[in-house]
């Protein structure tokens, strides 16, 4: 047997022995094929088209035309005439990325990924395809290793590109991560496939493309010729270890998990802080995932400041965090909650306990209640501060920003005004008033508008026999 012979059918075994021994691909499977007409995609097409028939497989091709380039158009032509040759529907998509991420400020590579994903979603539903297979290689496992790695990652990230994972209802396949970009390449001269070569894997202005064209040669030259090996060794290694953590995390949000709701999941603090650290990060992590159906773009740093508010014991205060995610504390409860998104990209709403605290955006606001003394009126005069009447007030408190129709009693009167012309009147610009935080009783009453005016009918006078402190301050700058 020839050496290209063997080199075709030592990869179509290898293929179909991965697939089977990652439990990627079951008979009668339905499965939407991401190519782009590059070398790894093109194999992943030309072996799934080999193994069609033999697995009764349904397969859908997409691509998607980002417009980066001029050959782009070529390119998903090209993905057009392969698929119709392999007897495959295709669906191209084109679709703007270039001014997706210039209006975001994504990387191209995550602008790109995003975009594509959701297309992807989006037609996997309509066809009620369960199962996407992207064409990651080897090199692009240890590749990303070596990008979390320098991000700073976990445990996740150092075990680089997952052979199956899930977003929503979609199955994430990736069958080519047991062969080297070289092998493929191989593959790829055998068939004859052709395919498409983007010279931007080539320009080392992308930190990818120094990993990969500078800084692993440089350590396969100098430490360690078989670091790809090494690397994906380890990855593996560490999958293993994940995924028993991962599991262990599973079981011990249940152990926590004192109530579930539509957009709420409440857990015990108490239960929590049983956990080690390691533990409890995961925890957070299935109730995130729970509430929101991802992680993507939750950090370290998010995972951090809810730790600190689990191990610190103070009630009341709530965590805004991405996605309308908020976190707070009550006595014994952590509260994770999706609120609903408003109709302006910058509308804020959330709860305030009394007493409590919380902080969003450039500002933290807290709340205070004590006994009126003689002293309380040294508190009057500072406009970050508003003295009320503590029975006059039914919370917990609401925060937000301005709604249409907003009015109160200002401090002083007996009328009323809308806080739009209080605004104009205070000269406070246009693109400043959707950002001051109103904070407003359960009832809609309108307290403070915080760090410029009190409302009247909240002030302390002689019935009062508690009083309630507001305070903001400016994280930001005032």
């Amino acid at each position: 047997m020839s050496i290209k012979g063997e080199i075709s059918l030592d990869l179509l075994d290898r293929f179909e022995n991965y697939i089977k021994n990652e439990g990627l691909v079951e008979k009668g499977d339905s499965i939407f094929l991401g190519v782009s007409g590059g070398p790894d995609s093109l194999t992943m097409l030309d072996l799934f088209s080999r193994i069609r028939y033999k697995y009764g497989l349904e397969i859908l091709v997409f691509h998607l035309n980002h417009m980066f380039r001029k050959e782009a158009e070529e390119e998903a032509q090209f993905v057009r005439r392969m698929s119709e040759k392999y007897g495959l529907e295709v669906i191209v998509e084109e679709f703007n990325v270039p001014e997706f991420i210039r209006k975001y400020s994504y990387s191209p590579e995550e602008g790109a990924r995003i975009v594509r994903f959701d297309l992807l979603a989006y037609w996997a539903e309509k066809y009620n395809i369960k199962k996407l297979a992207l064409a990651h290689n080897k090199d692009d496992l240890v590749e990303t290793v070596f990008l979390n790695l320098f991000r700073g990652t976990g445990l996740k990230g150092l075990r680089g590109i997952m052979p199956r994972t899930s977003k929503g209802d979609l199955v994430i396949i990736h069958p080519l991560l047991d062969f080297y970009r070289e092998e493929i390449e191989s593959y790829c001269r055998y068939r004859k496939l052709n395919p498409c070569h983007d010279p931007s894997n080539r320009e080392i202005i992308y930190t990818r493309n120094k990993i990969r064209n500078i800084i692993i040669p440089l350590i396969e030259k100098e430490i360690n010729p078989a670091l790809k090996e090494a690397v994906s060794r380890m990855a593996a290694y560490i999958r293993e270890e994940e995924l028993f953590l991962a599991e262990t995390g599973r079981k011990q949000f249940q152990n926590c998990l004192l109530k579930r709701d539509k957009g709420k999941i409440i857990l015990s603090i108490k239960t929590l802080n049983e956990e080690s650290k390691a533990i409890r990060r995961r925890i957070i992590w299935n109730a995130i995932q729970e509430l929101r159906g991802d992680t993507a773009d939750f950090y370290r740093v998010h995972y951090q400041i809810i730790e600190e508010l689990i191990v610190s014991g103070q009630t009341g205060k709530t965590l805004v965090l991405k996605d309308n995610i908020q976190v707070r504390s009550s006595y014994d409860y952590l509260i994770f909650e999706q609120k609903e998104e408003y109709s302006k990209a910058d509308d804020f709403s959330f709860e305030l306990d009394i007493p409590g605290s919380v902080q969003w955006g450039d500002f933290i606001i807290e709340t205070e209640v004590f006994w009126k003394d003689n002293d309380w009126q040294k508190l009057t005069g500072d406009k970050n501060i508003c003295i009320c009447d503590f029975d006059k007030v039914k919370g917990p408190l609401i925060v937000r920003n301005r709604r249409k129709g907003d009015y109160f009693y200002p401090f002083g009167m007996n009328n009323s005004k809308k806080i739009k012309d209080f605004f104009i009147d205070e000269k406070i610009a246009l693109d400043e008033r959707d950002k001051i935080p109103i904070i407003t009783d359960q009832e809609g009453n309108v307290i403070w508008i915080a760090g410029y005016r009190a409302d009247n009918r909240f002030r302390v006078d002689d019935t009062t026999r508690k009083i309630l402190k507001l305070g903001i301050n400016f994280t930001g700058g005032n």
